[in-house]
């Protein structure tokens, strides 16, 4: 308790705030006058005590305590803390397999690695964005028909767009500014990087700002994973258009959503076959006596497939679908789900799921399967996930419900963002500055994962703390004052 309230009294010294604490630190009075122990008193001017608030925003203990923070309020959904932590963790170690690849001595054995089923969930691991697409689809849905309920559909759009890219765009640019001023000389190294992409910065950093990266050459990029913050964005800004018509006209909502899928469908299945693409990495092991064929066709694979909004939306409509369901659910009061119910789902969702992800094991696909495959494996994945939040929120999880609603992911979970901007930085950072090449084997990777991780997450807190948090608070005071005002 004495420990915080001395924090709260750093923050209220600075700021004049009261102190939500009974402890040594109080308001004396309206003037700015402070009391501080036993009586030392600090005046603040009069223009000084109007900035108190704006102040206070920037007070890291302010901010760590709600970073920190783990009650859960009513109607909160505690299950997708868990669900967007153990994303982040899975693109993370997929990204620490791919970076070390670059600094192996022995790339040969590797393949004996590789090759086990169990990789796939590295190979293959993809769909953990597809993970992150549906948890957006389906918070900004559910928050809308929350608010929508209340105001009888009312919204303010302008607010909606312009909240969005405030929480979004600061830490963001700030990030891409450390990349590419500050990143390249954080170490050295014969694997060092030579950063031919600092001219990629400094000539199309405004594709970032406009969130039309995702449109660029990868030659061209800055932040080259900072693609799906493009296609966030870009789903974001027409997801009115479901989220109007599932309200007021649900059956022309489902018609749109029905339509869209079958635009994401058609767009991967023709892409795929037009330039014979393959199906990711999961069946590179299949391609290793020709990869001088397969990488190039990889590569192919993320500029017209993988980080393009018109493939990759189908999970972001998986998820405003199942905010609806939920909605609708919950408002009608329907009763749970009956046990045959429920493991039919389990065992339908967990079917589709693992087939997308294990499917592709010593398969050599045809042009034509490939084709399926990269249409209907993401949509496929996205329903098997859809389903676990589904009997979360319900109530129907049980012991999933419980591990994912566990309260020391929710502080994990928070930093999601910050994490996804700043692990690649650090993971390019380590691996760039040894000295030595390294031994491929498990062990040594998933070493090298935890340490990357907890270091990209202790990243992440100080990037949260100094300028993510402020945002968000200084957004919504603004938004507060703006209110009282009108």
């Amino acid at each position: 308790m004495k420990t915080r309230a001395a924090k709260e009294s750093i923050c209220a010294a600075h700021t004049g705030e009261k102190s939500s604490l009974n402890g040594d630190v109080e308001t004396a009075s309206n003037d700015g006058a402070l009391l501080l122990g036993e009586g030392n008193e600090i005046k603040l001017p009069a223009w000084l005590e109007k900035c108190k608030p704006f102040f206070n925003c920037f007070c890291i203990f302010t901010n760590g305590e709600k970073i920190f923070n783990t009650a859960s309020a009513e109607g909160q959904l505690p299950c997708l803390h868990g669900i967007r932590f153990l994303s982040m963790t899975w693109v993370i170690v997929c990204h620490g397999y791919m970076s070390v690849a670059t600094a192996v001595r022995n790339p040969l054995d590797s393949i004996d690695y590789v090759d086990n089923w169990s990789f796939q969930i590295i190979m293959n691991g993809f769909f953990s964005v597809d993970s992150f697409f549906v948890l957006s689809g389906f918070l900004v849905g559910y928050l809308y028909f929350q608010q929508a309920a209340k105001t009888d559909g009312k919204i303010p759009w302008l607010y909606f767009y312009i909240h969005r890219y405030i929480r979004l765009t600061p830490v963001y640019m700030i990030v891409l500014a450390f990349f590419a001023t500050v990143s390249p000389f954080l170490g050295s190294g014969p694997l060092w990087p030579d950063y031919t992409f600092i001219q990629a910065c400094k000539d199309s950093w405004w594709w970032n700002l406009l969130y039309i990266n995702n449109f660029q050459n990868q030659a061209d990029e800055c932040m080259g994973w900072a693609w799906y913050l493009a296609n966030d964005m870009q789903f974001y800004i027409i997801s009115p258009l479901f989220l109007i018509a599932l309200y007021r006209w649900p059956k022309i909502g489902y018609s749109f959503l029905g339509l869209f899928l079958c635009i994401t469908f058609t767009a991967n299945f023709a892409i795929t076959y037009e330039y014979d693409l393959v199906a990711g990495m999961g069946n590179i092991v299949e391609y290793a006596q020709d990869l001088q064929t397969y990488l190039p066709k990889l590569m192919d694979f993320f500029d017209k497939i993988y980080i393009k909004p018109y493939t990759r939306m189908g999970a972001y409509l998986v998820g405003l679908v199942l905010a609806y369901i939920v909605f609708k659910r919950k408002q009608n009061n329907h009763e749970k789900l009956s046990s045959i119910t429920l493991w039919i789902g389990w065992i339908l969702a967990s079917g589709i799921a693992l087939a997308c992800q294990f499917g592709l094991y010593h398969q050599k696909l045809s042009t034509i399967e490939t084709s399926f495959y990269n249409a209907l494996s993401r949509i496929g994945f996205s329903l098997g996930l859809a389903w676990v939040i589904f009997v979360c929120v319900i109530g129907q999880g049980d012991v999933v419900n419980s591990i994912l609603s566990w309260k020391a992911l929710i502080p994990l979970s928070r930093l999601t963002y910050c994490a996804y901007l700043v692990h690649p930085i650090v993971q390019s950072t380590y691996f760039g500055s040894i000295k030595s090449l390294l031994e491929f084997n498990h062990i040594n990777v998933i070493m090298l994962y935890l340490g990357t991780l907890f270091i990209s997450y202790v990243a992440a807190l100080v990037t949260s703390l100094l300028f993510e948090s402020p945002v968000i608070r200084l957004e919504r005071l603004l938004r507060n004052k703006l209110s009282k005002n009108n």
